[in-house]
């Protein structure tokens, strides 16, 4: 009998570099805590970080595993020149079966539900709702009866999951209370996830149209997506500084706009090259830094 897929292939079908999306509102929720005088809990915190990564992972595993089950994945042939996007190339590549993945998928939602409501038990039924919210748009985000993602659901469910509803997890988690003050930090990072999502699906244009994925870009074409890219990467600032000038982030927050370069270095290269997919990938990664590097400012501006 041959091997079966090493570790390093699991690990790769994650998505690793991605996971940032969910560790980065677990740490801004728990700065949110902490600057309200609420000591830190460490092993809630990891629990919480724990959870997080592994519905995160779920979800990834489980858009790849119904892309493929739809065809997306094997309309999408230039999968290799794009990092950014298209899935990974396990499936369309035999090196993993799509039960493999499948239950690889529920193995992540399980352990991340059996830590959530071990979290529950700890700290608070309230964590039960965000709990069941989270895991339905992770499911639900492609599965076939559902699926979010193609009927325009999907940036609206990506939004919440890495904006308000992990941080809010992480803050009640730490807090035992819910308060405005991580859900006005999560609106601008919430956004910019939302639009990191966006720009990521210009490239599938044409593989998800094939599919019948209608999804926000598809249904308005790239030119017209592009002015909702920028509108999108402006409205995340302009919630920034909206909760400073509210007085419900301290003014320290402000510090995270020195990462506006690159959110106006991405807003020209989509703006230029909303055409042509294959130069897109300089503006996909300046926006994946751009909601790793505000999310962290936002965090340490609530510990100062």
């Amino acid at each position: 009998m041959g091997k079966g897929p090493g570790i390093k292939i699991w690990i790769l079908e994650l998505r690793v570099p991605f996971l940032s999306a969910s560790v980065v509102p677990v740490l801004l929720g728990t700065a949110a805590a902490l600057a309200q005088g609420v000591p830190l809990r460490p092993t809630y915190f990891l629990l919480a970080l724990v959870a997080a990564i592994c519905l995160h992972g779920g979800t990834n595993v489980l858009n790849d595993y119904f892309d493929y089950r739809s065809g997306t994945d094997q309309l999408f042939r230039e999968q290799k020149n794009f990092p950014f996007d298209g899935g990974s190339p396990f499936l369309v590549q035999a090196v993993l079966t799509p039960d493999q993945v499948y239950r690889y998928a529920l193995g992540l939602f399980g352990l991340g539900a059996a830590i959530g409501l071990l979290l529950i038990i700890l700290r608070g039924w309230p964590l039960l709702l965000l709990g069941i919210l989270g895991i339905f748009f992770g499911y639900c985000y492609v599965e076939p009866r559902v699926n979010l993602a193609a009927r325009g659901w999907g940036e609206l469910a990506v939004g919440l999951s890495f904006g308000p509803l992990s941080v809010m997890g992480a803050y009640f988690v730490q807090a035992q209370r819910f308060d405005l003050l991580p859900f006005l930090a999560s609106l601008p990072l919430g956004v910019l996830i939302t639009n990191v999502l966006f720009l990521n699906q210009f490239p599938d244009l044409e593989a998800d149209r094939e599919a019948g994925k209608t999804h926000w870009v598809v249904r308005l074409g790239r030119k017209r997506s592009a002015r909702v890219f920028e509108f999108l990467s402006l409205f995340a600032y302009l919630l920034l500084i909206l909760g400073v000038l509210a007085r419900y982030l301290p003014p320290a927050s402000l510090g995270a706009l020195i990462t506006l370069p690159l959110s106006l270095a991405s807003l020209h290269l989509v703006h230029r090259y909303h055409g042509e997919p294959r130069r897109l990938k300089p503006a996909q990664a300046l926006t994946i830094l751009n909601h790793l590097l505000t999310g962290l400012l936002l965090t340490l501006s609530l510990l100062l």
